[in-house]
């Protein structure tokens, strides 16, 4: 049996034994249900003591630093990309544009002598 199909399971057992329950078992769940909200909510709260460890324990600066330095890296690599791709779109106008200009004229015509002549205006 997986994960979802025991937590189905569950559902089902927890929503059949609803209706056989006592109003003072109902009224304890929610009492304890409410001191338990409200114990999460007070931990989510927590003092900053000194540089950057909280009352739990932790180091809030190592977390924030990780962050930063992945945000950094995949700038980095998304910057890189588009001078990447402008470096190859200017090769390729470049290369067309050369290919354009040969295909116009056969070779022997830059060979010939008179070629100059011919492209002199005056």
């Amino acid at each position: 049996m997986n994960e979802a199909e025991v937590g189905k399971k569950v559902a089902r057992l927890l929503d059949y034994g609803l209706d056989d329950i006592k109003q003072s078992t109902l009224n304890r769940l929610q009492s304890a249900r409410r001191a338990s909200l409200e114990n999460y909510r007070g931990a989510e709260t927590t003092v900053t003591v000194g540089h950057g460890v909280s009352a739990q324990g932790g180091h809030d600066w190592h977390f924030k630093t990780r962050k930063r330095l992945s945000l950094i890296a995949l700038l980095f690599a998304l910057l890189s990309a588009v001078y990447w791709q402008a470096l190859h779109q200017g090769d390729e106008n470049e290369e067309i544009d050369i290919m354009l200009l040969v295909d116009d004229l056969p070779i022997n015509v830059y060979l010939d002598n008179e070629f100059d002549a011919w492209l002199d205006p005056s």
